[in-house]
């Protein structure tokens, strides 16, 4: 008999706040997971976005020859904060930069020939979800021909509850977009538990998009509160909801990604290390290795 799929667990750059050592920090980080976020935000994100072409090939061999040393499973995520992270903008010349902002993540994929980029679609402005829709489709056409020739895998990420700012697509409207523009999604655990969990229709939820979902975002939350603490200190099933993606075939990275206010790097660092020995442990098992 077949064991059953199971997701990986992997880790995020932006634990550190996204440090402007990248090659080092990812250096760091692939002594403890094979599978690993790279975020461009904060100060990796400037120091990307500021340089030169020499520095920017020095950095991308660098990080190449980290991801080749290790064997890596890497995937990128966009910028999503701040100016130019804005794809369903009303403003044609700020929506143009963030697609623009958009294709850099994507050139950046294709240098370091990884193949999934996560990004945010934006934020509201007093408009129906299916008038943003219709414009972030646009704002993806114009990605689309970089798209095909990379082979790049665009991934849009859920957004949770309680962050009026940001736009919310129902599972329905992410499975539309991803039907026709041919992308994907990553999933935000806590995000689509923060909005569906007070709503009773979690496990249908997560029924619904677990086929587009090639890469997953996971921490812990209390209850239904938007807060990504470490795992084991809220009262999330994250367990339960990874065995559920593995049954619909998901055995991509889940990372630990986003951090909260009063907790330190190395709290998320040990407990997921803590969690991954047991999952681990458990998949083995499973398999009769154990």
């Amino acid at each position: 008999m077949t064991a059953p799929t199971r997701p990986r667990i992997g880790f995020s750059t932006n634990i550190w706040d996204n440090p402007a050592e990248i090659v080092e920090h990812l250096e760091f980080l692939a002594g403890h997971f094979t599978d690993i976020e790279f975020e461009i935000a904060e100060e990796a994100q400037e120091v990307l976005f500021g340089a030169d072409g020499p520095e920017y090939e020095r950095i991308v061999d660098g990080m190449r020859h980290v991801i080749d040393k290790h064997g890596l499973d890497v995937s990128v995520h966009a910028a999503w904060y701040g100016p130019h992270t804005d794809l369903v903008s009303p403003d044609e010349r700020e929506r143009a930069e963030s697609i623009s902002y958009l294709r850099r993540a994507v050139h950046l994929a294709a240098d370091l020939n990884v193949q999934r980029v996560t990004y945010h679609p934006g934020y509201m402005s007093r408009r129906p979800n299916d008038v943003l829709l219709d414009v972030l489709r646009s704002s993806l056409d114009r990605v689309q021909p970089l798209l095909s020739r990379t082979g790049v895998q665009l991934c849009i990420e859920n957004m949770g509850a309680n962050r009026p700012r940001y736009v919310v697509f129902s599972p329905e409207e992410h499975v539309e977009l991803c039907r026709s523009t041919g992308t994907w999604m990553t999933l935000d655990v806590p995000h689509l538990a923060t909005v569906h969990l007070p709503r009773g229709d979690y496990d249908e939820a997560l029924a619904m998009v677990a086929p587009y979902v090639r890469t997953a975002h996971i921490a812990d939350i209390k209850g239904a509160d938007h807060t990504h603490i470490p795992i084991g200190e809220g009262d999330f099933d994250l367990w339960g909801s990874l065995e559920t993606l593995g049954t619909y075939g998901f055995d991509g990275a889940a990372v630990v990604e986003e951090f909260a206010k009063g907790y330190q790097p190395e709290q998320y660092l040990e407990a997921a290390l803590d969690f991954r020995r047991r999952w681990d442990a458990e998949g083995a098992r499973l398999r009769g290795e154990g």
